[in-house]
């Protein structure tokens, strides 16, 4: 597993439980399974986690010389390699073995995100590596998406020609009966993730901000960590609603429950996902989502059953007018015990389809099925 970052980053995310999971799946069908990844402050060079062996090396830009040379290193013993596409892959089609089975794994198009993090120089190479170079370089590779916005931005945006399975990701909530609608507090929102520019957090304050009129006991908890945070309290303070807002930094798994079975409503702004994790996560709960209809998103949210898509839009402060007006309509109609009682049973039924187990079988089969594919091409 080639991953740029692992679960205990402190830049960790969706992907990176999705990676770990993919390596449990494999440790658990019999592999002898090296997680390849960077090194973040403070991390040992090395660990030994449910069996599967961390190797850390590299920061943001050479952790990539750090996997080549180790792909290098194992060129001749490795069976398969597994390389999820963080923006940009880890070339690993270049430094291993004809015979060696791939699977490439793809969570979405990044030639936005390269603009809003990089300088333009900078973004426009990242923005070539991913759009030219990466489907040459893995043509022919094993492909896996996470959701199907994912596969059509693929096809639309990096010209992808090569078959993609869509393998979802999972979720862990705690069982469906520690959490009771009655239980919810009818003003009280939550944001959940990152807080990374991206993520456009910023566009909830400022929808909290309008709705205060109407909803003076209108209350957010933002759940997550990241370097956004700092600019994210200034702007609450600017925007006069500091006492409305906490944030709650990294919370722990068992803390995050508890405060999402308060929450009424959950919101997620973000300019693109590869798959809704957080809504997921909140639907758990029985906690619908607000969210931009953009790739992921659309995908982890059923409108009219488990939340609510905003119309996205170059402008935004036309989708932060559109957020604000949704989420209005949103807690006016969840202020009604009946229909948050409906939202509720449907949030919870939707989410159960998404396993962590379920994922596992599926990448297990996919990646025998490589392995497989590349002995008989070797006794060929």
């Amino acid at each position: 597993m080639v991953n740029w970052r692992d679960l205990d980053h402190s830049a960790a995310g969706g992907s990176e439980h999705y990676a770990w999971e993919f390596s449990r799946a494999l440790h658990e069908a019999g592999a002898s399974v090296d997680f390849i990844t960077a090194r973040d402050r403070g991390q040992s060079r090395s660990d030994l986690v449910d069996g599967i062996r961390i190797v850390r090396g590299g920061n943001q830009f050479t952790f990539y010389l750090f996997a080549a040379l180790a792909l290098l290193r194992r060129r001749k013993r490795l069976d398969l390699v597994v390389d999820p596409e963080c923006g940009i892959p880890s070339w690993s089609p270049l430094y291993v073995g004809r015979r060696t089975a791939l699977v490439l794994v793809v969570h979405h198009v990044h030639q936005e995100q390269f603009a809003t993090y990089f300088p333009a120089p900078l973004a426009w190479l990242g923005q070539v590596l991913e759009r030219v170079v990466m489907p040459r370089v893995y043509r022919g590779v094993r492909t896996i998406a996470v959701s199907p916005s994912t596969h059509a931005e693929m096809i639309e945006r990096l010209g992808w020609t090569g078959p993609v399975e869509v393998v979802a990701n999972g979720t862990a909530v705690p069982p469906a009966d520690r959490f009771d609608p009655a239980g919810q507090e009818p003003d009280r929102v939550a944001v959940l993730g990152r807080l990374v520019p991206h993520k456009r957090v910023d566009l909830v304050l400022r929808a909290i901000r309008d709705l205060t009129g109407d909803r003076p006991a209108l209350r957010l908890d933002v759940l997550g960590r990241g370097p956004d945070e700092e600019r994210l309290r200034a702007l609450a303070a600017e925007l006069g609603i500091a006492e409305r807002v906490c944030f709650h930094g990294f919370v722990t798994e068992e803390r995050k429950w508890e405060l999402l079975r308060l929450a009424s409503l959950h919101v997620a702004a973000s300019d693109s996902e590869g798959w809704g994790q957080v809504v997921i996560e909140a639907a758990g709960c029985g906690v619908p989502t607000v969210a931009r209809d953009v790739p992921g998103l659309r995908d982890s949210v059923r409108p009219g059953e488990t939340g609510w898509l905003v119309a996205d839009d170059a402008d935004l402060d036309v989708v932060g007018a559109r957020l604000s007006a949704a989420m209005a309509q949103a807690l006016a109609e969840l202020s009604d015990p009946g229909e948050r009682d409906v939202s509720f049973a449907a949030c919870q039924a939707w989410a159960g389809r998404f396993t962590w187990a379920r994922m596992r079988s599926r990448v297990t089969e996919i990646a025998a099925a490589e392995v497989s594919a590349s002995r008989r091409g070797r006794r060929d």
